[in-house]
């Protein structure tokens, strides 16, 4: 999605808008019949009604358009910002991706010592650390024998690893 605006939360919020001028109009036209003096109630307390009633409706109507524009910031986070008025296609992300081929990327330290620490807990020894194809996810050598570990979660996951897999390095 290339909008950072959100139209249903736009639609939603006007329609708050028109819930509350709806709610007031009707409660001072409400307010200036006579019609309820039979059944026994004021006029008062059916405007009054009528323009909480409209308030109500509308700050419904508001939250729900806060909760579609909040989405709508979660869900950009994940894309690339583009300023409007740059043109579509520029050369930079070109030279960007030409650069990521030509620098493999290498096991941080950060990675590299959360691995050891996992290792040292389950008193193994870790000898080598390579990167796998998918994003978080590392081959270690432990004691001789290959091993996929994710690092994605809150600890890392051992996963099984088949001897005709592709690793990097």
């Amino acid at each position: 999605m290339t909008s950072r605006e959100n139209k249903v939360a736009t639609v939603l919020f006007i329609v708050g808008v028109l819930s509350i001028a709806v709610g007031i109009i009707s409660g001072l036209y409400y307010w200036s019949q006579n019609d309820f003096a039979e059944l026994g109630i004021s006029r008062a307390r059916v405007g009054w009604g009528m323009v909480i009633n409209g308030a109500v409706v509308g700050i419904v109507f508001f939250g729900f358009a806060e909760i579609i524009k909040l989405l709508q910031g979660i869900f950009n986070q994940g894309e690339p910002h583009v300023p409007k008025a740059a043109p579509a296609v520029t050369k930079e992300p070109a030279l960007a991706a030409a650069d990521k081929k030509a620098k493999p990327k290498e096991v941080s330290e950060s990675e590299k010592e959360q691995i050891q620490k996992f290792y040292e807990a389950l008193g193994r020894n870790v000898e080598k650390i390579e990167l796998a194809e998918k994003e978080d996810f590392f081959v270690v050598t432990v004691d001789g024998q290959k091993e996929l570990i994710e690092l994605g979660g809150f600890k890392p996951v051992i996963h099984p690893y088949e001897t005709g897999q592709k690793d990097k390095g």
